[in-house]
């Protein structure tokens, strides 16, 4: 069974399902990625830095890059023309399917209209939803319309989360033609991390000067706009000062708010606000292992957010707004966090003065593997 895989570019969180299907389940895989960002220094424009990855989103299985180059090539009529490539080559190959990451930009959705005529049958794994963003009445009946029609070219949808089902049902896809598999980060990359960094926990945060009895909130992503962090720094002032004084927080990550960011935080709580700047992979571990609660405040464009993920698995608490997609999924009660209305800051200032409160309970939570999609794609072969 011959299976072809289209993405944009080596995402680390999918190499693990990729290694999944040519390994574990032996199909004859090959992905084909439409450019090479992330196995090279690029500018992330939201980062604000030059960065690859540096966990391997390539090995374990076969693979080819249409363009050797920006991400940006893949947009408009660029994106087009290498569309046509890369069904070229997705056609050398003779797959029996093909599956589809993401509906945009024009080079997936160029390549998936063509696969479509060309009698492929084709699944989709996309991050969708109705929730991340707000649009007005005409362009969310526009973009209904659109999509509807779209999804009609797939043979079997693998929704991320439950807002990503409802948006299919909305959509018209029919439940026969639908597995809910939620996002899931590289479990098994994550837990040797975890064997590693918890027990250097207490030595982590003595190095940094934090006292045992103190509660380390956490951000961890980009610093722009659609990820709010600057309501963090809101909901700090309107805490009580003797609550105030039991908090540190550790921002992970750059970019274009991190100056603005970074001294409302220590304008709040002084040298108890730290910046590291962006980590790659390998070295988030050590950030989680001394972190008591992630705060993640969007209030667009988060599909899912992975992030929290990766902090449950280290045991953290998460306070997420109600625009994080698996805020759905994976809060499932206070002893893992809460959830709040995005923008409000008095909302999330109550929910972290509640969790740093509350008395951390030992509950284990069962974190979606990316084996579930392995398993659900070659299952619809």
């Amino acid at each position: 069974m011959r299976l072809a895989v289209l993405v944009t570019h080596p995402i680390q969180y999918f190499a693990p399902v990729f290694r999944a299907l040519a390994q574990k389940y032996r199909l004859e895989l090959k992905v084909f990625f439409g450019c090479n960002h992330g196995t090279v220094p690029q500018v992330d424009p939201n980062f604000g830095v030059a960065f690859k990855w540096d966990c391997n989103p390539t090995d374990g299985y076969d693979y080819e890059f249409i363009w050797l180059g920006s991400f940006s090539a893949l947009i408009g009529i660029s994106g087009v023309q290498l569309a046509r490539r890369a069904v070229k080559r997705i056609n050398c190959f003779k797959p029996d399917a093909v599956l589809i990451f993401a509906y945009t930009p024009a080079f997936i959705s160029a390549s998936t209209v063509l696969l479509g005529l060309g009698g492929y049958r084709l699944m989709l794994r996309a991050e969708t939803t109705d929730e991340a963003l707000d649009r007005s009445w005409i362009k969310d009946k526009l973009r209904q319309v659109i999509l509807s029609n779209y999804y009609r070219q797939f043979w079997h949808v693998f929704p991320i989360g439950t807002n990503s089902k409802n948006h299919y049902r909305r959509m018209g896809v029919v439940d026969d033609k639908m597995t809910l598999v939620e996002y899931a980060i590289d479990v098994d990359f994550f837990q040797r991390q975890v064997d590693y960094w918890l027990p250097q926990r207490q030595a982590l945060r003595a190095a940094m000067g934090i006292e045992p009895t103190a509660q380390v909130l956490m951000y961890c992503g980009k610093m722009f706009e659609p990820k709010n962090p600057l309501l963090i720094v809101e909901a700090l002032a309107l805490l009580s000062p003797d609550l105030k004084e039991r908090l540190w927080l550790l921002a992970v990550g750059d970019g274009v708010l991190r100056s603005e960011f970074e001294a409302g935080a220590k304008g709040q709580l002084g040298d108890r606000a730290v910046f590291v700047g962006f980590k790659n992979q390998s070295e988030l571990g050590q950030y989680y292992a001394l972190a008591d609660t992630l705060v993640l405040p969007s209030q667009s464009g988060e599909t899912w957010g992975l992030v929290v993920n990766e902090a449950l698995q280290f045991g953290l608490r998460v306070v997420v707004s109600d625009k994080v997609g698996s805020s759905r999924d994976l809060i499932l009660d206070e002893a893992q966090g809460y959830r709040f209305s995005s923008g409000s800051a008095e909302e999330l200032s109550t929910a972290i003065a509640a969790i740093v409160q509350r008395a951390p309970e030992d509950k284990p939570v069962l974190l979606p593997h990316p084996d579930n999609l392995a398993e659900a794609v070659y299952s619809q072969l």
